[in-house]
């Protein structure tokens, strides 16, 4: 590609990316305030990476099994057991020239005789055995089929295997085994009256004075009409001991976060609401470590009036990036401000 056409490429994706409002996440804003370049890659060219990592999948997982249980078949896939090497390289073949091109369903591994035996041929596999028929039985087996089928529906599912689904599930009741926590999120089936529970929740709001939006899922949100308070719930699992998250807030921005969850909620729940000053916003972090310790940080009303006051100037940083089109440098340095 020359240059120019890549140039010209390139303007076209920003231009299809301004056509439509953009509202930014939690993730968005990380992303542009650390690197400018990064936010331009992964949402104006759509050159996204999707994280494998076992410790962020074990945090998925826990998410779902947590608030969502009756999706985690919709949303996740268990690996199967891995056919033998010169078998995977056949059914990957069948899979990818043969299977996707016509992307029906209702199709399976023995519906390709033709192509396997081909295959098994190019392969020299099983030549030794006198029949196709023979060929094609040892090559159906129970497991080669399962693999197959799995390839068929893992494109939207997140795969994961026993071991971290295991770790989600020891997780998931060391949580629930927590008074303190399992009343947080409110978790028992009958709740009391005047209670109110909303779990992985989209919302999303539109800024006066500002081209873009904000938007977010909120893992778990309380309204109690009883006490006027509502709770804001965030899920975090870390890698690290418990005591140490104190410090991701301040690394992670999870200030930028929490700021954003109460004003979400804040115009979804109380904005219109006659008595919305007599309301109490409470906003804690839920935190899970590897060794299954589980401690809910709550947040003060100081603390969050003072991450609130600092959240104007990201605004005006979303603002800069944003109005200028500028992705090239993070917005002071953009600017001219840091002098050493």
């Amino acid at each position: 590609m020359s240059l120019k056409t890549q140039n010209l490429t390139l303007s076209e994706e920003l231009e299809r990316f301004y056509s439509e409002k953009f509202y930014f996440s939690y993730s968005s804003i990380n992303k542009l305030l650390f690197s400018p370049r990064l936010f331009y890659s992964h949402y104006i060219l759509k050159q996204k990476e999707d994280s494998t990592d076992a410790h962020l999948i074990a945090g998925r997982a826990l998410h779902c099994l947590l608030l969502e249980p009756e999706s985690f078949d919709d949303q996740f896939i268990m690996v199967p057991k891995i056919p033998t090497d010169s078998n995977k390289i056949i059914i990957d073949h069948i899979f990818t020239n043969y299977y996707l091109p016509i992307n029906n369903d209702a199709l399976s591994l023995e519906d390709f005789p033709n192509e396997l035996l081909g295959q098994m041929q190019v392969n020299n596999l099983y030549q030794s055995l006198k029949t196709d028929v023979q060929r094609l039985e040892k090559l159906l087996t129970d497991t080669n089929k399962e693999y197959f089928n799995f390839l068929k529906i893992r494109e939207s599912k997140t795969v994961i295997d026993p071991a971290v689904k295991q770790q989600a599930e020891e997780a998931l009741e060391a949580i629930k085994t927590n008074d303190r926590v399992k009343s947080l999120l409110q978790l028992e089936p009958d709740k009391p009256q005047g209670i109110s529970v909303f779990n992985e929740l989209f919302l999303t709001t539109e800024l006066e004075k500002y081209p873009f939006g904000f938007k977010g899922v909120l893992d778990n949100v309380v309204m109690d009409e009883n006490t006027k308070r509502l709770f804001i719930n965030d899920l975090k699992t870390t890698n690290k001991s418990i005591q140490t998250f104190p410090e991701s807030v301040t690394y992670y921005r999870y200030d930028i976060q929490a700021t954003m969850y109460v004003g979400l909620a804040y115009e979804k729940f109380l904005k219109d609401r006659p008595d919305a000053d007599e309301w109490t916003i409470v906003f804690t972090f839920i935190v899970i470590d590897k060794y299954n310790q589980v401690y809910p940080f709550q947040v003060s009303k100081e603390t969050l009036a003072s991450w609130e006051r600092e959240f104007s100037y990201v605004v005006i940083q979303l603002d800069y990036h944003y109005l200028n089109r500028d992705f090239t440098l993070p917005y002071d340095l953009a600017i001219g401000n840091v002098i050493l």
